[in-house]
């Protein structure tokens, strides 16, 4: 693999923005190199915290959980759409203008959708707002495009796919088998076509799990030559 490799991951961390009513972020120390000669630290989170990969369950009663959905949902070809200008919630429309500018509408090989806000420079909304408050999202009509489509995993730098609590894309996304992926950073990608790895962690029997995402700018060959960014 040639490319340079790009880290979209909001880190976890006590500073993390969470979606309103989620669990804040703990993190303690347990033990010291000065008083035990070792350090471990105990860290208490929700599941959605940072960059995090959403599962059925979240929804869906009797939905899959995180660690059972497939590993090949989470690696393939994305488009990054700089919707950044938008100053209202996305439509389908500006989906489909920024799909076709960007290079991706005639290639076969995109299986992956991110959708890049004005989020990528302001700051998110935090516990005392509303998500009225928050940066722009995507109305229900975009899951439908979604499906239509035929992608198997959108990414947003929002904390949720959703502009209101009726959580309409959630629900069609997830009924329909495509991964939600929420919270990540594309402030410093522009848009275009990369290749994207993203493992949640597997916690079993969960609706949701913290990830570690990274696009690479580049192609795939036998031989692995990265360069971070």
């Amino acid at each position: 693999m040639h490319g340079r490799i790009i880290d979209i991951t909001v880190g976890i961390s006590r500073d993390t923005s969470v979606y309103p009513g989620d669990p804040e972020t703990v993190v303690e120390p347990v033990y010291s190199i000065e008083s035990d000669g070792y350090a471990v630290s105990r860290v208490t989170f929700g599941t959605h915290t940072g960059t995090h990969v959403d599962a059925p369950s979240h929804i869906l009663e009797n939905g899959m959980t995180v660690d059972r959905l497939p590993l090949s949902s989470f690696l393939g070809r994305a488009v990054v759409l700089d919707l950044s200008g938008v100053t209202v919630d996305i439509s389908h429309t500006e989906m489909q203008a920024a799909f076709k500018r960007s290079g991706a509408y005639n290639d076969p090989y995109v299986d992956t959708v991110l959708v890049k806000t004005r989020n990528c420079s302001a700051d998110p909304c935090n516990q005392t707002s509303g998500l009225s408050d928050c940066i722009c999202g995507l109305k229900p009509e975009v899951g439908p495009w979604i499906l239509e489509h035929g992608f198997k995993l959108i990414g947003v730098d929002t904390l949720s796919v959703d502009c209101s609590a009726s959580l309409d894309n959630h629900r069609l996304l997830l009924e329909n088998g495509i991964v939600v992926l929420e919270n990540i950073d594309l402030s410093l990608v522009k848009e275009g076509i990369y290749h994207i790895i993203c493992l949640p962690m597997k916690l079993e029997g969960c609706d949701a799990a913290p990830a570690r995402v990274i696009l690479v700018d580049g192609h795939f060959s036998d031989s692995a030559d990265f360069k971070s960014y």
